[in-house]
């Protein structure tokens, strides 16, 4: 029986699990990356009567009717009053020469005589910056700082949003110490606590980071306690195998609904998701590819699920492949890319991973994922790959 692809895990889990909206009303200033839970419209017209249009003075244009008055004894307050960019001025007054064409002195107003000047010139309308009831913030969008800006200019100073889903981590395994730790033999440090966190934090999540759970049935049991009390969604690192010690798939399978052990996806194909107290509970296998891999297509899925807002689309380019892929074609297989900006076009290949290349692997600047039933892209083939690090290859 074929193992379920990445779209089917997330279906299914999506369709079982019944997530509870949970929302926040925060400053505006506050809310950027959040996400709004509903339409905001403006709450005033800008500007509320007129303003000017730029730094100048106001004057009555009926005055102009037949070219420039004498202006000799003007005062100011009176005859004319200034009026900058932005300015509201007196009603009398409906029409703004620029600063450029007159000359303001204590003898009266010099204006320059190749000005025409006619009724409403240089003056913003009411509202002709944003009108009363414009929509200036909407429901499911990702608050960036042109965001914020459009809302301030709305007048709200508030704004709803779904709180940030909380995502507990739990790095397990017996033979992990904390970076910083000298590392001896049979020991690996734990690198997914670093990546994990970040990557949560890219997603708009709060990270809940928990200490190194060491491969023991009845502290992998009550850690997960805490880790349900605490968050939205729980991940497990390791422990995901058929392993003496692989606890965390069973204990997930004993505790709640299991509804996947194994996908077809790979590296990281043995990863378990299950829901348990009405959260999702995923097992990540270790390796940092396989955790990368995993939290690129089903942890963002759920944080984005919880958010309201579509999966992220990276940027994708089109290179040339360099040198053959080969992958089973019943597994969907991440492939970590080289990416070259050359003269011809880009050109593209697979960075190792396996045999200690960890690292390399990681540092790829792009990424593609195998297609099911195609067993090998060919040298020479044109193949879409999407972008980890875009600024790296666009010209300014």
């Amino acid at each position: 029986m074929p193992l379920p692809t990445r779209k089917q895990v997330i279906e299914t889990l999506f369709a079982k699990w019944q997530p509870v909206d949970l929302v926040e009303t925060i400053a505006t200033e506050e809310a950027l990356g959040r996400v709004l839970t509903h339409n905001y419209h403006a709450l005033y017209s800008i500007p509320v009567v007129r303003a000017s249009a730029m730094d100048g003075v106001a004057v009555i244009s009926e005055r102009f009717a037949n070219g420039i008055p004498d202006t000799g004894q003007w005062v100011i307050g009176v005859d004319y009053c200034r009026a900058d960019t932005g300015d509201d001025f007196d009603d009398r007054f409906d029409a703004v020469i620029p600063i450029e064409k007159v000359i303001v002195s204590e003898t009266g107003l010099q204006i320059d005589p190749g000005v025409r000047v006619t009724k409403n010139m240089n003056i913003r309308p009411s509202g002709s910056m944003i009108m009363k009831g414009t929509t200036v913030g909407q429901a499911g969008r990702r608050l960036c700082s042109f965001d914020l800006a459009c809302l301030a200019m709305g007048g709200i100073a508030q704004v709803e949003v779904y709180k940030k889903p909380r995502v507990a981590f739990l790095p397990t395994g017996s033979e992990l110490v904390p970076l910083g730790t000298a590392v001896t033999r049979g020991e690996n440090i734990d690198s997914n606590s670093v990546l994990v966190k970040n990557m949560l934090l890219e997603m708009g999540a709060e990270p809940i980071m928990y200490p190194i759970v060491k491969d023991d049935r009845q502290q992998l049991d009550s850690t997960l306690d805490r880790a349900l009390a605490q968050a939205d969604v729980v991940i497990l690192s390791g422990g995901s195998s058929k392993g003496e010690e692989d606890f965390n798939a069973r204990i997930l399978e004993e505790r709640g609904v299991a509804l996947f052990h194994w996908v077809a996806a790979a590296p990281g194909k043995p990863m378990c998701v299950s829901i348990i107290e009405n959260k999702p509970v995923i097992n990540i296998p270790g390796p940092p590819i396989a955790m990368l891999y995993g939290m690129e297509w089903c942890i963002r899925a759920i944080v984005h699920h919880l958010l309201h807002i579509p999966m992220l689309k990276r940027q994708a380019i089109i290179g040339t492949l360099t040198e053959d892929i080969q992958a089973p074609p019943s597994m969907e297989v991440l492939c970590m890319m080289d990416v070259q900006n050359t003269p011809e076009g880009y050109r593209v290949k697979q960075k190792p991973w396996r045999n200690g290349s960890m690292v390399e692997g990681l540092s790829a600047g792009a990424l593609y994922i195998t297609e099911l039933g195609v067993e090998v892209k060919r040298a020479g083939e044109m193949l879409p790959v999407y972008l980890l690090r875009g600024e790296e290859y666009f010209d300014a």
